[in-house]
């Protein structure tokens, strides 16, 4: 077995290889000098390589499948270029932080004077208090405000994180319901003041679908087996119309918000597709997971500090 320095980022390219599908594999990777090791998972073996050489392993491998037809499930193998999503519960630990969020800016009598400090006031926002566009995805008018978020958050951020990884899932959504609040100022340029998760949640959706239309390695889009390309899109923005006709009845819904979110989100998601070509490895989600919560924290504090 070849070894790579153990702070290099690994990359996993296939789970649960069989003893013989591992062993075959290793020998291809071996004749190619592309470093690799094997470690046990689920119901077999997880190959795992470096971040640099993942497109080059990918490739040697769905070459040997293709010279070698008669090899077993080699059809099915190319199709697994990269491993199943894992299962992840921080959809439901982001709802539960929206609920503590809620239960702290509300208890004493605080929540209006809470919604004045530190939610989405468009002129104030557009006076250079950035900050509010991300604080104001964590204030909720009231329980049902607070519960259809707490829904729509576990729900479509648990998607995303299975699309794009954890760490780079939470970011991105929260870069993406930032935007959308921040746009969503510039487009009324008045004292108009909007507070909730939705935001984040129509981010979320147009996360899902941008990030479809190139498929980047280390998802199933990029071996095939998915539809990619612009019509890849069109569940995720049906997913968005359907809750927007849900939400948007009631008279206080801000559907611009809902829709400015879903508009940064896509456009967020196709662009990170196109930087970063492959799912990045567990360090790097780790990293990018900190960024996420940093920022909102970071917001939070500039609030704190001017109160």
């Amino acid at each position: 077995m070849s070894s790579y320095d153990a702070q290099d980022e690994p990359h996993a390219l296939w789970e649960n290889l069989s003893s013989q599908q591992a062993d075959r594999y290793a020998l291809v990777l071996a004749a190619a000098g592309i470093p690799y090791r094997f470690r046990r998972s689920g119901w077999g073996w997880t190959l795992e390589v470096l971040e640099r050489d993942a497109p080059r392993a990918a490739l040697e491998i769905e070459q040997f499948n293709l010279e070698n037809p008669l090899l077993e499930d080699h059809r099915q193998l190319a199709s697994q270029s990269s491993p199943p999503a894992p299962l992840t519960l921080t959809g439901v630990a982001a709802a539960l932080l929206l609920l503590v969020f809620h239960l702290v800016t509300s208890r004493d009598g605080a929540h209006e004077a809470m919604i004045m400090e530190a939610g989405a006031h468009a002129a104030r926002i557009l006076d250079g208090e950035y900050w509010r566009t991300v604080t104001a995805l964590t204030l909720h008018a009231d329980a049902r405000h607070l519960a259809g978020n707490m829904l729509g958050i576990a729900v479509f951020g648990t998607l995303v994180c299975r699309r794009v990884g954890v760490g780079a899932a939470w970011l991105l959504i929260v870069l993406a319901g930032a935007g959308g609040n921040l746009l969503n100022a510039w487009l009324h340029q008045t004292g108009f003041i909007s507070i909730g998760a939705s935001t984040a949640v129509f981010a979320a959706v147009g996360l899902l679908g941008g990030v479809r239309v190139f498929p980047m390695e280390g998802t199933r889009g990029s071996a095939g087996t998915e539809q990619s390309g612009f019509r890849a899109w069109l569940l995720p923005m049906g997913a968005a119309l359907g809750l927007l006709a849900m939400l948007g009845s009631d008279v206080q819904t801000d559907i611009g918000a809902h829709l400015m979110g879903c508009v940064v989100g896509f456009a967020l998601g196709v662009g990170y597709s196109l930087v970063v070509p492959s799912q990045p490895g567990e360090a790097r989600q780790n990293h990018l997971l900190l960024a996420a919560l940093a920022l909102v924290a970071g917001s939070w504090w500039l609030v704190l500090e001017g109160a």
